[in-house]
């Protein structure tokens, strides 16, 4: 039925706006995507555009949160060590082109600081563990550290070192943050 959310006709006109806003974004960053661009390369006018989204940054955010959505959903984050599931995360985004896209072709690396902040209530227990004897303020930092460093080093592997696996990626990050530096 038109008009329904989830027909296929929606589905098939959102998959096209996505695949090309994430092609766009290969090429330039995000400011400087425009609708026009967008709509001509899914073969869509700029009203059906805007059926579902307001702009590009819209568009950029909702993408955004279903993929955070989708990779959360697939990691479990129990009470695993933080190998595993941190292993398991790094797996999700080195097996996602959409992922890939989305921290490399965008300057503002909007997607990973979000998703680990959302793992960091279960990065805090196990920072507990790497320094027990911090404050809470102390903890907050160690963990702005993690979110930040984790930031840089996954997107410079994504960018320049893709042949070295999710599994040494994760060991680099484990053991930058138990050593203690004097």
């Amino acid at each position: 039925m038109v008009g329904t959310a989830n027909n296929r006709r929606t589905i098939y006109t959102k998959k096209a706006i996505r695949e090309a806003f994430l092609h766009l974004l290969e090429l330039k960053e995000v400011e400087k995507i425009t609708v026009k661009e967008i709509t001509d390369l899914a073969d869509i006018n700029r009203g059906t555009f805007y059926k579902y989204y307001k702009d590009t940054f819209d568009l950029l955010q909702k993408i955004e949160e279903e993929i955070l959505s989708d990779l959360l959903g697939q990691i479990q984050l129990n009470d695993q060590p933080m190998e595993y599931w941190l292993t398991a995360l790094l797996e999700k985004i080195e097996d996602s082109p959409e992922v890939r896209i989305l921290v490399l072709g965008n300057n503002t690396r909007t997607l990973l600081i979000p998703l680990l902040e959302r793992i960091k209530p279960k990065t805090f227990k196990h920072f507990l563990q790497f320094f027990p004897e911090a404050t809470t303020d102390e903890m907050e930092l160690y963990l702005a550290y993690f979110v930040e460093g984790s930031v840089g080093l996954i997107t410079r592997w994504l960018k320049d070192y893709k042949t070295m696996s999710a599994q040494k990626v994760c060991s680099l990050l484990l053991s930058v943050y138990r050593t203690e530096i004097y």
